[in-house]
């Protein structure tokens, strides 16, 4: 694409408040968060409708540079080049684009109000085990979801037979230190804010580190093995494929 063709239709485009992709070689100077610079190479630059801008390139999943939504943008047409400036002052960033070349140019007005649904989130865990209480213990009684600490919420919050009050921390992934940390941290307050000594914590989660279930078994408390609610459901690497039934 010729880069006075890019200029207007960029332009045109932009003023639109519309999604814009393109495809260039480029130079790039940022300053902000860091300062940095980066030689002639191919990119993808996209600009999104609320202003916010990434640039990739051709390998990798983050972008190498970014924009937060709220600046403004202004192209400057050299001999040989385009210079692409974008500036937020409430950020304080600066990114210059130096594009020597554009391959391919794309742009549309999208429309997109929906809300994304997660599942197995660490409060569907919760749910789950207040709902399945026997995921923690055949005499784990659930009192309370959520209970609120100082130091934030309880995922639940129960007794066992004996009477033994139990703090469950929810962990969707492997559980590490911070959360045995975590986990202390609202037994010792439970034990404070109700007077007494008999209170137990427990970490339920699909995984914990060695060093974790180390420091765990040192404080008194225990790790319970639980998966999220429909976590990688699609993708569950211990699931059958078709190859194995006919081996």
């Amino acid at each position: 694409m010729d880069l006075g063709e890019f200029d207007d239709r960029f332009v045109e485009e932009y003023n639109k408040n519309a999604f814009i992709v393109f495809f260039c070689k480029c130079k790039i100077v940022y300053s902000g968060r860091a300062e940095a610079s980066l030689g002639k190479g191919d990119r993808l630059v996209s600009i999104k409708q609320d202003g916010t801008i990434f640039v990739h390139q051709p390998e990798g999943g983050n972008p190498i540079n970014y924009m937060k939504a709220g600046g403004s943008v202004e192209l400057i047409k050299e001999d040989y080049s385009v210079l692409f400036k974008a500036y937020n002052s409430l950020t304080r960033e600066y990114l210059e684009l130096e594009i020597s070349r554009v391959y391919d140019f794309m742009s549309r007005k999208l429309e997109d109000g929906e809300k994304q649904l997660l599942a197995g989130t660490e409060a569907d865990m919760s749910d789950m085990i207040k709902q399945n209480p026997s995921l923690i213990s055949a005499d784990f009684k659930p009192l309370s979801r959520e209970e609120h600490t100082k130091f934030g919420f309880i995922d639940v919050f129960g007794h066992d037979k004996k009477g033994t009050l139990i703090v469950v921390e929810c962990k969707r992934y492997t559980s590490g230190l911070d959360a045995v940390q975590q986990l202390r941290r609202y037994v010792e307050k439970i034990k404070e804010l109700r007077g007494i000594d008999k209170v137990s914590g427990i970490l339920a989660s699909p995984k914990i580190s060695p060093n974790a279930e180390e420091m765990l078994k040192k404080w008194g408390f225990s790790w319970v093995l639980v998966n999220p609610p429909m976590r990688l459901v699609r993708h569950n690497k211990a699931q059958k494929g078709l190859d194995a039934f006919f081996k």
